[in-house]
This record gives C-alpha cells, sequence and structure tokens, in this order.
C-alpha cells in the first residue's frame, strides 16, 4: 500500500501525544509535517496537504483553516465545529443540550465564589474569582477536574478519562485514571455525533453528592496520560480522502 500526501499537525512538535501518534502515521507510510499552531499557512502548503490535524485552536490560525475549507484540503476537526466551540458560552450550551449538567453563568460578577471566564478559548486561562467577559458559578468540589476525551477513528468512538489537579489552584498535575461513567460517556458521544467531531475534551468537576458538572469543552485537547495514542492514529488516516491512500 502506498500513501500520497503529506498529513499537516498544527502543534508543537515536542508534544508527547502528537509526536508518538506522529511516529506511529510515519510507521504506516505516511508523511507528517509539523506546523506552529499559529502559522498562517500559504496556499501552496495547503495544497501540498491532505489533511491538516487542526490540534490547537488558536485566532491567528482560523484564516488558513477557512482557505483550506475553501480549497478543499480536509480538517480533522471540521471548520464550522472549530469555530462554534471558540466560543466558551457556544460550548457550554451544546454541553447542556447533550444532557450534561453546566453551573450557572452571569455576565455580573457575583458576590459568591466564581470563574471568571474571556468569551474566546483563544482569551487566556480561567481565573478564580478574577476579571472576565463572563462569569461561571463555582461548583463546590475538591480541586480535581474530570478529563473525559473522544476520539472518532471512523469505525468507532473511543472514550478515556483521568483525574488532574485544577488549573483554577495552581500548575495541572496528572493523579490518575478514572472509571468512566456510562451516562457521561453516552452524552460524550452524542456531542461527538452531533457536531461531526473526530476529537474532543470535556472537563468535568463532582461535587459532593457525586453529580458530575460539564464545566469546559475542548476541541484542541492534549490526550496526556490517555492512551489514545493508537486511536487518535486511526482516526487521522479515516479523516484522509482516498486519493491520498492507493493499494499497489
Amino acid at each position: 500500500m502506498g500513501k500520497s500526501g503529506d498529513i499537516g499537525i498544527l502543534c508543537q512538535k515536542h508534544k508527547p501525544v502528537f509526536r508518538e501518534v506522529a511516529d506511529r502515521l510515519r510507521n504506516e507510510g505516511f508523511r507528517v509535517r509539523f506546523f506552529d499552531p499559529q502559522s498562517q499557512l500559504s496556499v501552496e502548503q495547503i495544497a501540498s496537504l491532505s489533511v491538516i490535524v487542526n490540534k490547537k485552536t488558536l485566532l491567528s490560525a482560523l484564516p488558513a483553516l477557512r482557505q483550506a475549507y475553501r480549497e478543499g484540503t480536509p480538517l480533522w476537526n471540521n471548520l464550522q465545529a472549530t469555530i462554534l466551540f471558540s466560543s466558551r458560552l457556544v460550548g457550554l450550551r451544546a454541553l447542556s443540550e447533550m444532557g450534561f449538567r453546566t453551573p450557572a453563568v452571569s455576565f455580573v460578577k457575583p458576590t459568591i465564589e466564581y470563574v471568571a471566564k474571556g468569551y474566546y478559548i483563544w482569551d487566556g486561562e480561567p481565573e478564580l474569582n478574577g476579571e472576565g467577559d463572563f462569569y461561571q458559578e463555582l461548583i463546590p468540589t475538591e480541586p480535581v477536574d474530570y478529563k473525559y476525551y473522544a476520539v472518532n477513528d471512523g469505525k468507532r468512538i473511543h472514550i478515556a478519562g483521568k483525574r488532574v489537579t485544577s488549573k483554577l489552584y495552581g500548575e495541572k498535575q496528572f493523579v490518575g485514571d478514572t472509571q468512566v461513567r456510562p451516562a457521561l460517556a453516552a452524552s460524550l458521544r452524542q456531542l461527538v455525533e452531533r457536531f461531526d467531531l473526530r476529537g474532543v475534551g470535556v472537563d468535568f468537576v463532582r461535587d459532593a453528592e457525586d453529580q458530575y458538572w460539564a464545566v469546559d469543552v475542548n476541541l484542541a485537547a492534549g490526550y496526556r496520560d490517555s492512551g489514545l495514542e493508537p486511536a487518535l492514529t486511526r482516526s487521522i488516516i479515516s479523516s484522509l480522502p482516498s486519493s491520498s491512500i492507493t493499494h499497489e
């Protein structure tokens, strides 16, 4: 089996997950090129790629993604979803529509503890009791996030979960794996199917009554410590146009 065309990944090449995915793709016979996430790809660069893995979503990269869409170069996560989920408020609404519990949102700074956020995912990290474009209810919980990842490889949707320390209280650190809850996994699969996603991450917190609240959705998830590298590799291959995979 021979392959044609390059796979472009908008990601720093030192990121461990996508470095491994790139090695796996090369072992399958594909050519892989990394581009800085802020790259403004030229028309010639876009034309040379068979698929663009838009791992990181930055405002500066959107013109290149739009150009790729116009030129017919497939994006791993589709352009419409990439633009929609760039808005944190749209992301929260989508999570709610899929059946997840989501915190209340206010545009006036609350008098009790809250999480301040920018409107868009490139507007900086959420901040505890800080300044923001809107303010999200702080769910009383231990300072741990439950990260769920979904990867669609074209045949099935793989789900994995892990626990990490919350960035609201300091640097994020891996705590351990978590048993995936069937109801959360079902809603996550529905999200993937509804928006035709290839990969997505959702952050949850767990309250004192053992209820999970979805607080963020991320189409540029890192997948670190998830074990999903094989699924990510198959997902990228399955998103390639058939003309990029030829049988000898």
